[in-house]
């Protein structure tokens, strides 16, 4: 059984209210699979969770109910939603809709996202590793941010 199957299975779709908010083309991952910048979902908030229509499976759409996820990490410009489920399954949506789900989900499922150049900047300043590797190394954070910043802009110039 593939892996869209048993997620829809397990969360089967059915009549909602939707709350009018929709999000064309989100990332995501299932199992060991990710959208990458494809960006394989379209998801609708309802006043009982969330559905996700995937792109590669639209007419099979599933409806996460708020009691199935886990976890959500805020960042500045989104959140990642954890689902409680026994694979990888989780998504991004806008910070936009922050307010809803703070309205639907325990306070405790909420955690401020930490930025992979910050963990690393902070791991380098903790001192236990040599100083040429800690410069090296600092260096490459650096460059790869940049990076990351020029590829985010790029990103929010089409969107």
């Amino acid at each position: 059984m593939s892996g869209w199957q048993t997620i829809a299975e397990r969360f089967p779709m059915r009549d909602v209210s939707f709350t009018g908010d929709s999000f064309r083309k989100q990332d995501g991952v299932i199992g060991d699979i990710g959208s990458g910048k494809r960006g394989f979902f379209d998801i609708r908030l309802a006043t009982e969770g969330v559905c996700i229509y995937p792109l590669f499976a639209h007419r099979n759409p599933c409806l996460v109910p708020w009691s199935a996820i886990r976890r959500v990490s805020v960042s500045d410009t989104s959140l990642l939603v954890v689902v409680s489920y026994e694979r990888s399954f989780e998504f991004f949506l806008p910070a936009k809709v922050l307010p809803i789900f703070q309205a639907r989900l325990s306070s405790e499922l909420f955690h401020k996202a930490v930025s992979p150049f910050e963990a690393a900047k902070a791991a380098l300043k903790d001192g236990t590793q040599p100083r040429w590797m800690t410069a090296i190394a600092g260096s490459a954070v650096k460059l790869a941010e940049k990076e990351y910043e020029k590829e985010k802009r790029k990103h929010d110039d089409v969107a």
